[in-house]
């Protein structure tokens, strides 16, 4: 919801009457994949925006849905891009290895390469970078701005809980990932990159359960669903833990794509673990769990409260 409405505000901005008033019409634009979609549907007047992908349209990929619906839909061939002649098109480096810019060049269409930041300045840089090639940049400005501020509001509160992030098949991320980004408007500490990890990998279940995070942070998004048989998500040990420690869970792709809509991911985690508990209590002990994976050992009658989330799983 807070989306829609931001975009629906973003529209009406008067950066789209000023480039008219200069005499030159705002470019029109396509989009050729889900994260490319996003940028258009939140930055771009409706009027310009040609089309979008088909994945934009459906609701288990992203909560702007109902606004892509309102434009026709592509499946990012190059024969749509040339017959519906758009001034530019958003695409990812993938698809721009699969065709020739030069043949798009010389029918005067622009390819801008959606960027994929991994910390909170290079998706301001890339947000104002991407609004002023759609001569969109007072409505750029205005969603830096609207970011940066819930941001700030997030960090007025800590949470002094450890949480990792886990996909089903181990997956994780470190420093220098976007995961991490979200985690530090939340204001919460990120298990991998206090664990020395750099960037995306697989952790080790005996790192996991020799030294477990206070929360487990887990996503539903659809390309996950090729790891669900793996191994490590059926692990006893690791559906013990899942089972006695909160899991926030992630629904939906909107987190995936590395630009401005990660500040909706940090706001949704901080209300989960504002769920939990009152944050000065979120922290639990880290005692591992015990060998034959029967519960965690002196998580009794300490003082310290005690928080079991209902019996859970990775996503599968």
């Amino acid at each position: 919801m807070a989306v829609r409405l931001l975009a629906a505000l973003l529209a009406l901005l008067p950066g789209t009457f000023a480039f008219a008033a200069s005499g030159t019409a705002l470019p029109r634009v396509m989009s050729t994949n889900l994260c490319a979609d996003m940028l258009v549907l939140g930055l771009a007047d409706p009027a310009q925006i040609v089309s979008v992908s088909r994945k934009s349209q459906d609701p288990r990929r992203t909560d702007m849905y109902e606004q892509a619906r309102r434009h026709p839909v592509n499946d990012g061939s190059a024969e749509e891009v040339l017959a519906l002649r758009p001034d530019v098109v958003l695409a990812s480096r993938r698809w721009q290895a699969r065709h020739q810019a030069a043949l798009f060049e010389r029918h005067g269409i622009e390819i801008v390469t959606v960027p994929y930041p991994t910390d909170w300045d290079g998706i301001f840089a890339s947000t104002r970078q991407i609004a002023g090639r759609l001569g969109r940049s007072a409505a750029g400005e205005a969603l830096v701005a609207n970011v940066q501020a819930r941001i700030a509001h997030l960090q007025a509160i800590t949470h002094p809980a450890r949480a990792l992030y886990l996909r089903p098949n181990g997956g994780t991320a470190g420093a220098g990932t976007y995961v991490d980004a979200v985690f530090q408007a939340a204001s919460v500490r990120n298990h991998a990159t206090e664990s020395g990890r750099r960037g995306w990998g697989r952790v080790a279940l005996e790192d996991v359960v020799t030294d477990p995070p206070d929360v487990f942070v887990v996503s539903s998004m659809l390309n996950d669903t090729a790891y669900a048989r793996s191994g490590f998500a059926r692990h006893p040990l690791m559906r013990t833990l899942l089972a006695e420690r909160p899991v926030v869970r992630m629904d939906g792709n909107d987190w995936g794509c590395s630009n401005w809509q990660l500040i909706e991911a940090a706001e949704d985690i901080a209300a989960q673990l504002a769920r939990l508990s009152p944050p000065a209590q979120l922290s639990l002990s880290q005692a591992p769990l015990s060998p034959s994976g029967g519960g965690v050992e002196g998580e009794t009658t300490n003082g310290r409260q005690q928080i079991t989330a209902s019996p859970t799983q990775v996503p599968q």
